[in-house]
């Protein structure tokens, strides 16, 4: 890492993703450093859940961690309840998650390799109470 260039390394699919934010002159290494310190869990891929997991204490609202999971779409479209469209939250029902499961169809067949991604908030103390307090436990 440079003064403004983050170079990432290892999985060709992470390589990627970071490659893609940096051509959208994304500053991910300032992101980078933001996190640090922050990490309140990780959860690994794993093939047979299809996604991996990060919990975060989120640095701009005390309180709040913020769990961001990314994956294969079929398994992520299935935890989730709402989505972003354009600048607003909308509701993420069965006609809405066909709609998408067919585009996610559409991008397959043309050999594209297609990453969902999605974030959940929760208090710190429920963290604390639902992941901390097991002793041992972590997110799953």
């Amino acid at each position: 890492m440079d003064a403004t260039t983050y170079v990432p390394v290892g999985n060709p699919t992470e390589v990627g993703f970071l490659k893609f934010l940096q051509d959208a002159d994304i500053p991910i290494h300032l992101l980078i450093q933001r996190k640090n310190g922050r990490i309140r869990a990780t959860v690994p891929f794993s093939s047979e859940k299809k996604r991996s997991a990060i919990a975060l204490e989120d640095p701009d609202r005390p309180g709040i961690v913020v769990i961001h999971v990314k994956g294969g779409p079929e398994a992520i479209l299935e935890m989730c309840q709402s989505m972003v469209a354009g600048e607003r939250d909308a509701e993420l029902g069965p006609d809405e998650k066909d709609e998408i499961n067919e585009k996610i169809r559409q991008m397959a067949s043309q050999m594209l390799r297609i990453i969902a991604f999605a974030t959940f908030e929760m208090e710190s103390d429920e963290w604390i109470n639902r992941f901390e307090t097991k002793a041992g436990s972590s997110p799953s």
